[in-house]
Order: structure tokens, then C-alpha cells, then sequence
């Protein structure tokens, strides 16, 4: 996590620090600024000054920032970061501390950015009193957002996210449904407000379901794309037959969590450019090791004449699976074969 911090006078670069040290020893990276006409910091001091006026500074440094630190008033972080406010899924944390470190803000992206998080550990270890708005956390109910972050699922919709929270705050029971692959016990870890339930619908996330406003869908990062191509193939044509197959059968994209395939293709440039765009791990394995891989895979002799093996998309993907299900037997378009299967997993409501 990076972190800006910067102060307005020379008390604040004293307190601004102090956090850089708090933040450092939970190794994360900081850089401190100093924008003051009537302070300077001393020399051999890490805190660097702002001579450029703060709306470049903001435009040259904000964007590279996971969290936003101000040590002064709340409307000079107000309005620096107005032209930055995007969306709840991109805005950085964004946090105001008073120059005496009385108080710590949490002003902008308390869930998913984690502000709140770094609200309650600067307050903690520098003695301020911590400020929290976030309705769920004032109430101590669920944050469906929270919850997401920290087992590293999408969110569907922010607005069905908006609505669990909202109906929960109102003393709503929420049904909770989680799909294939899921290796938890919901009735034993669902919190207040939340109680499981099972409609025999075959699907790859935990859902969240909410008559008469729809179904918040969280997609855990839990399924292995099997691949296979002819040689040449760019990585566009095996984009649009993944991003194909995955719709036919209602997966999301974002599921996606590792690519595998042959050895024959570990160097195949298409895949690889596939793979890097997608920010997929990507594995291959020989032809004797997938001809072992157990299970009911569609043979192909043509397949088996060229690799050494009747079958490259399912078997690598239960392979790189371990062993999981089958959500996507083998669909071929343009040039390329896809499969996809489902690793166990499980969440933490803790």
C-alpha cells in the first residue's frame, strides 16, 4: 500500500512523521510532504517540500496513491481531492488528521478503499480519538463491501452492495446462497442480519438475495481457465472464445484466477499476451502428466496425434484445479479451445 502524508506547518510535518513510522513498521510504503511558506524541513529530513502549488502536487502525486493522509483541516483535503473522486471501487483512502493529532478522519473510502482500517491503527498508535461515519461500522452491522475486500471477491453491482447494507441497517433478514466449488458451512458463520438458504441453482459465487430488488452476486477468485490454441492464434481471438464460453454458462470473468495449458504452449505468444492482459498466472503441464488427470474429458484423436494427449482445455484446467469441478467442458471458437473449473473455496465472515 503507498501513502501520501502531507502537512501544512511545522507541527504537522512533526505529526506527519510520526505516521510515517507507524505506517512503515506495517510495511507500508509512505512519502511525506511539506506545503508551508513559513516552515521548511531540516535538513536530512525524509519530508519532502511542495513548491509547486498544491493542485499540481495533487495531479502529479494522488493518482499513484493507495491512501491520501492530511494533516490539517478538513476542507483543504476536501477540496484537493474533489477532482479525483471517481467511484468507491477506484477511490483511494483518504484520511485528515488535526496537526495536535487530537482527532483521526475517516473521510473517504472507509471499506474499500480501507481507510477505516487506517483510521482505527494511526488512532491507536499515535493516542487520537478515531472518527468513523460509516453506518454499518457505527452500528456494527455486516459491510458487504468489507467483506468483499477482505476475501478477495468482485462486487457485482455497488448498488445491490448499497442495498444490503441499507437493508440490513433497517433489521432486514438477507438470504445467502453459496454456489459450486463452496467447501464452508454457511448455517455456522453467517452473521446477524444474514441466514443461508439453498434454491438448487447451479452458479460459481456467493450470492446475496433480496426480493424485489434483485441478487448481489460476490465472485470469488476460484476458477482455472484450461486453453488451447493453434499455433499463431493472437491473444484478441482467444479473449472473445473465453470471454464466449464463460457467458454461455453465467460465469463471470472475474473469476478467473490462472490460465493453464500443454508445455507445448508455454511459449505461444498469443496466450501469453492473453494471460498478461488478464493478469493470469499461467501454468503448463507435459502430455503424460494430463493424459493421467482422472475424469470424463471429450476426446479428440486429431488432439491426441498433434500433443500426445486426447484432451489439452479440460484436463489442464482440473489439473491446475486440483482435482476441481468442471464448470465448462471444452467449447471451441476460432482456432482456440476453452474449458473452466472450479476450485474449492470458502470465505471468512469473521
Amino acid at each position: 500500500m503507498k501513502t501520501a502524508v502531507i502537512a501544512f506547518t511545522g507541527a504537522g510535518m512533526l505529526l506527519a512523521e510520526r505516521i510515517g513510522k507507524v505506517l512503515e513498521a506495517e510495511n507500508q510504503e509512505t512519502r511525506l510532504y511539506l506545503k508551508s511558506r513559513h516552515a521548511a524541513p531540516p535538513r536530512g529530513s525524509r519530508v519532502q517540500p511542495v513548491e509547486e502549488g498544491l493542485g499540481n502536487w495533487a495531479q502529479r502525486v494522488i493518482p499513484r496513491m493507495d491512501a491520501v493522509i492530511f494533516v490539517g483541516a478538513s476542507g483543504i483535503a476536501v477540496r484537493t481531492m474533489a477532482p479525483f473522486i471517481k467511484s468507491k471501487k477506484t477511490d483511494p483512502a483518504v484520511l485528515v488528521m488535526d496537526e495536535a493529532g487530537t482527532f483521526c478522519i475517516s473521510l473517504l473510502s472507509g471499506h474499500l478503499g480501507g481507510a477505516n482500517d487506517l483510521c482505527r491503527l494511526l488512532s491507536g498508535a499515535l493516542g487520537a480519538c478515531p472518527v468513523i461515519t460509516t453506518a454499518t461500522d457505527v452500528n456494527r452491522r455486516f459491510a458487504v463491501d468489507v467483506f468483499a475486500k477482505k476475501n478477495g471477491m468482485e462486487i457485482s453491482d455497488m448498488r445491490l452492495a448499497k442495498e444490503v447494507s441499507a437493508r440490513l441497517l433497517a433489521g432486514e433478514e438477507i438470504l445467502v446462497e453459496a454456489g459450486v466449488g463452496f467447501s464452508g458451512d454457511l448455517k455456522t458463520q453467517l452473521p446477524r442480519g444474514l441466514t443461508c438458504t439453498n434454491s438448487g441453482e447451479r452458479f460459481y459465487d456467493l450470492r446475496f438475495v433480496m426480493p424485489g430488488s434483485g441478487v448481489l452476486r460476490l465472485i470469488p477468485k476460484n476458477l482455472v481457465l484450461g486453453i488451447g490454441c493453434r499455433k499463431g492464434t493472437g491473444w484478441e481471438a482467444i479473449e472473445a472464445a473465453v470471454l464466449d464460453a464463460l457467458k454461455k454458462h453465467g460465469i463471470s470473468p472475474h473469476g478467473a484466477a490462472l490460465a493453464a495449458s500443454i508445455d507445448l504452449k508455454k511459449e505461444e505468444p498469443g496466450l501469453l499476451a492473453f494471460c498478461q492482459r488478464w493478469k493470469l498466472p499461467f501454468v503448463t503441464y507435459p502430455s503424460h502428466q494430463l493424459s493421467r488427470v482422472p475424469g470424463q474429458f471429450t476426446a479428440s484423436s486429431f488432439v491426441g496425434s498433434v500433443t500426445g494427449v486426447d484432451n489439452v482445455c479440460e484436463r489442464s484446467a482440473v489439473l491446475a484445479a486440483k482435482g476441481g469441478q468442471l464448470a465448462v467442458k471444452k467449447y471451441a471458437s476460432g482456432g482456440v479451445t476453452v474449458a473452466c473449473a472450479v476450485k474449492d473455496w470458502s470465505v471468512d465472515f469473521a
